[in-house]
């Protein structure tokens, strides 16, 4: 993962109000802090934030003035109405040093068991890991056109790339093609409960047949 800069302006006013205006004006407040250092209020215009998030990368390099900052983006909060990004938080970080950190997951493809009347379901659309800055991958692509219906993603299933930790339960669950609750069975389905219905209706007729072979001869 390769780091983005970013201009970014000192924030000196605090508080609600300041905030508001700022957003007004088409900028985002934000906050630097971490490695036992004072925290740093920032400003940056939205375009700058738009620019930064369409490169997928999460890490940053904050320009203020005449020096640059390494961070890593750590959470945005959103209106849950207009869906506006509100505030910013970045962590400082060391090229050196391993972060704890999400990698998105994205899928390629479509489950074939989609086409067998199952749903393709993402269960955990990010994974945590642990790595240096450089060794961070943008996200993790799976294919999943080979998937059929009742198979699973967990993490376990993901190669971690070289330098890379992934920090949750290998059976963590990432996506899974399941039958929906009560929904349609599949033609595969229904053709197998057909088949199995005319071998039980043939079993039938074989045992009715016999008896009534053993009475005529009973009879007789």
């Amino acid at each position: 993962m390769e780091f983005i800069q970013i201009e970014v302006s000192p924030r000196e006013a605090l508080g609600t109000s300041n905030s508001n205006r700022l957003r007004r004006a088409g900028n985002i407040p934000a906050v630097l802090y971490g490695m036992n250092r004072r925290n740093l209020a920032l400003t940056i215009s939205t375009s700058e934030v738009n620019r930064f998030l369409k490169t997928g990368s999460h890490l940053v390099e904050l320009r203020l003035g005449d020096e640059t900052r390494p961070a890593i983006l750590r959470e945005m909060q959103m209106d849950v109405v207009s869906e506006s990004i509100l505030h910013i938080d970045f962590v400082r970080v060391d090229a050196d040093v391993e972060v704890d950190t999400e990698v998105p997951v994205t899928f390629k493809g479509r489950a074939k068991g989609e086409s067998e009347g199952g749903v393709f379901q993402v269960v955990k659309p990010s994974i945590h890991v642990r790595a240096t800055p450089k060794n961070l991958p943008a996200s993790y692509v799976i294919d999943i056109n080979e998937m059929s219906l009742g198979d699973h993603i967990t993490v376990g299933d993901i190669v971690a790339g070289e330098g890379v930790t992934l920090t949750e339960e290998p059976l963590t669950l990432i996506a899974i093609c399941a039958v929906p609750q009560g929904g349609d069975i599949s033609e595969a389905d229904e053709a197998d409960a057909e088949a199995s219905a005319e071998a039980s209706a043939e079993a039938e007729d074989a045992t009715a047949d016999g008896d009534a072979d053993a009475d005529a001869d009973g009879d007789a």
